[in-house]
């Protein structure tokens, strides 16, 4: 049975950022998603797609953890959906810094209230758990939002819930039901502080001695307590 969940584009979830998109732009871990013509129309002016395996013509077939491309590349570096299905985020995250040019961002979005989707899964981040991946790898936070509504985190959790579950009748009584919710409810939902199902975080990239690349612009809606 066809899932009644529906979300956003990739380029209205992108919006809330795109005054952070400039320059030559990486899109790591594209799938088969080409937002070339988006990026563009934002303030890139050129554009790599990057994945293990995509359709997308000319990409870079590599791993996120190995690009062959020189440090201090990118302007721009786009990782949406993609750290929780990365087996060593770690490896990734320095990667992507090394790409990233000293004044350059890093555009990332991971999953926090969602089911389990194969590719495979490993993990999730808080709002918190994000901040400090970035720290870690000693980026700091620009800004970061909220992604999806709470339509989108419950409707998925219970239809794959009954799924796994074989509750055939059940998934036929609630499909429209939860098709109509989803569609009414697209979009973002900034209110949403601690239980959101994904969070976006724009990161800038420190120098190593620690020094800031400039004061955090979070809203303080978003700031860590």
């Amino acid at each position: 049975m066809k899932s009644p969940i529906i979300f956003q584009s990739l380029e209205n979830e992108l919006g809330p950022v795109t005054e952070y998109i400039h320059g030559r732009v990486l899109n790591a871990g594209c799938g088969a998603r080409d937002i070339t013509d988006f990026l563009m129309r934002h303030g890139a002016e050129s554009v790599e797609n990057c994945d293990l395996k995509t359709s997308i013509p000319n990409a870079i077939i590599a791993d996120l953890a190995n690009v062959p491309r020189p440090a201090d590349t990118y302007d721009t570096i786009i990782c949406n959906a993609v750290l929780e299905h990365a087996e060593y985020p770690d490896k990734v995250m320095e990667e992507l810094r090394r790409l990233l040019k000293p004044s350059g961002h890093l555009i990332l979005g991971i999953p926090f209230i969602q089911p389990y989707h194969p590719a495979p899964d490993f993990r999730r981040y808080s709002r918190e758990g994000m901040e400090q991946l970035g720290k870690e790898h000693s980026f700091e936070t620009v800004v970061l939002y909220p992604v999806h509504t709470i339509a989108q985190t419950i409707t998925w959790v219970l239809w794959s819930y009954l799924q796994e579950k074989r509750k055939r009748v059940w998934q036929a009584v609630l499909w429209l039901p939860f098709y109509l919710w989803n569609r009414m409810s697209q979009g973002n939902d900034h209110d949403l502080y601690n239980q959101a199902n994904s969070y976006q975080i724009v990161l800038a990239k420190n120098s190593l001695n620690g020094n800031h690349a400039h004061e955090s612009l979070m809203p303080a809606a978003f700031r860590l307590p």
